[in-house]
């Protein structure tokens, strides 16, 4: 039975052991290990860490490790039988995972994007920061994400504006915004 405890153990360490390796690999790299994965057939498709290969494994080795921990303290603890003490683990080890799968479904449901983008200045007021010239590009500050951010804008009909005169951005393109001037 002993033999049995300190297999238990290792097995639950080790287990463990990884699981924390990878969730620290996780949170410092982020994981930014991609590339390709060559198919058969007539294209290539995207092979990224983060498609769920290390989820199933931190999954595995979740149920390993807790499954193991909870037998080794059963048989340490109870005088359960076999069959009792496995069930025992075997649920244990499932609830483990699907707690971890709520808490961090739940964190993931919870985070926000931080980037800003153009079109979210459309229909927005904004000012002059550099001269607008005319048929060229000047630049404006307008109040997004409540922040203030400095873009690059065109007059929509071509005429100059000045230093801090009011304008309406018209419409987003790629890399600047279209203005009319305030009347």
């Amino acid at each position: 039975m002993q033999e049995l405890i300190n297999i238990l153990f290792w097995i639950g360490t080790i287990a463990g052991g990884l699981m924390v390796i990878l969730l620290l690999i996780s949170i410092f790299a982020g994981l930014e290990i991609g590339g390709d994965l060559d198919v058969i057939g007539d294209g290539d498709s995207p092979a990224d860490a983060a498609d769920g290969s290390f989820g199933i494994i931190k999954t595995l080795l979740t149920f390993v490790s807790v499954g193991s921990f909870t037998a080794r303290a059963i048989f340490l603890n109870t005088s359960w039988s076999w069959p009792v003490a496995t069930l025992s683990a075997l649920i244990s080890g499932i609830a483990a995972v699907l707690l971890l799968s709520w808490f961090f479904r739940w964190l993931l449901r919870n985070q926000e994007e931080g980037n800003w983008h153009l079109w979210q200045a459309e229909g927005k007021m904004g000012v002059v920061h550099v001269p607008i010239p005319p048929d060229g590009k000047g630049r404006i500050m307008v109040q997004i994400d409540d922040a203030r951010r400095e873009i690059s804008a065109r007059s929509q009909s071509g005429q100059a504006m000045g230093t801090h005169d009011k304008v309406l951005v018209v419409e987003a393109k790629e890399d600047h915004v279209i203005v009319a001037p305030m009347e």
